[in-house]
């Protein structure tokens, strides 16, 4: 990944079978595949909570222009090596364009079946 332009509409997702949780506020990542763990700083870590909300690669630039002190161009060049990272880690995938609906109607599946 090279140009934000390129990807600004793309939205990622967890690859299926992550585990993750908040240690003294940085995240780390078990590939349960691999049985690797990863960690994220802070600002890795909220990119993950809005990968989590299926925000495209453009909302997630976006909030995080409002939320840290940050040039737009370094902010995207940052973002696109954590995305790369993540991507061949095997810890995130491109979700596909219904994704989002898919994972609010299975919530809501299991929020009336509890």
């Amino acid at each position: 990944m090279k140009n934000f332009a390129l990807f600004a509409s793309t939205v990622f997702r967890p690859t299926p079978g992550q585990v993750y949780t908040e240690l003294g506020g940085e995240l780390a990542i078990l590939n349960t595949k691999s049985g690797i763990y990863f960690g994220l700083d802070p600002v890795g870590g909220r990119v993950w909570s809005l990968i989590l909300e299926f925000r495209t690669a453009q909302e997630i630039r976006e909030v995080l222009l409002q939320e840290y002190d940050v040039d737009c161009k370094q902010l995207e060049t940052d973002l696109l090596t954590l995305f790369s990272d993540l991507l061949n880690k095997g810890l995130i995938e491109i979700a596909p364009p219904d994704a989002k609906e898919r994972a609010m109607a299975a919530a809501r599946s299991e929020s009336q079946g509890a």
